[in-house]
């Protein structure tokens, strides 16, 4: 996504990619239509309840699931679904940009992940480059985003 910069601020914001959303709205669909004919059929009340929550879940990721790096003079803020980190630009060491399979790295499939023994903290909706840097406490960041070009922007940005 392009950056916007507002008053030397610069912010990147990820979403799903196209094809993810619609594969899933898809999947969504299928599942809430069986849901829904199971429930009149059987009379099962709490299949409703579920055929809504997947609908309450595809409408949420074709439209607010993002992750965001927001770099100001003062901090870096990282934001996901749930999940607010805001680190001092005076704490930030070690900035490294690299290529990136915009996989996550365990089982769970969730934008924001923690790995290594908590030792590393993951934004990602998928891409194909990472900036990682950590911060005075040895905590590593990583925010996955969609190409090389975006990932040297953020670190730029971080490291001026």
């Amino acid at each position: 996504m392009t950056p916007q910069t507002v008053n030397e601020n610069l912010r990147f914001a990820e979403r799903l990619p196209n094809w993810q959303r619609w594969v899933g709205s898809l999947i969504s669909a299928v599942l809430v239509v069986v849901f829904v004919v199971e429930a009149v059929i059987e009379s099962l009340w709490w299949f409703h309840l579920i055929a809504a929550a997947l609908i309450f879940a595809a409408v949420w990721c074709w439209l607010l699931a993002r992750i965001t790096v927001t770099v100001d003079e003062r901090a870096v803020t990282l934001t996901g679904p749930a999940w607010k980190r805001v680190v001092p630009r005076q704490d930030v060491h070690t900035i490294s940009v690299a290529p990136d399979n915009g996989m996550n790295l365990g089982l769970v499939n969730w934008p924001v992940t923690t790995h290594e023994r908590g030792s590393l903290t993951r934004l990602n909706m998928g891409g194909s480059a990472s900036v990682t840097f950590s911060d005075s406490n040895g905590h590593r960041y990583q925010f996955v985003l969609a190409n090389s070009q975006d990932a040297e922007l953020v670190a730029e940005a971080i490291a001026s």
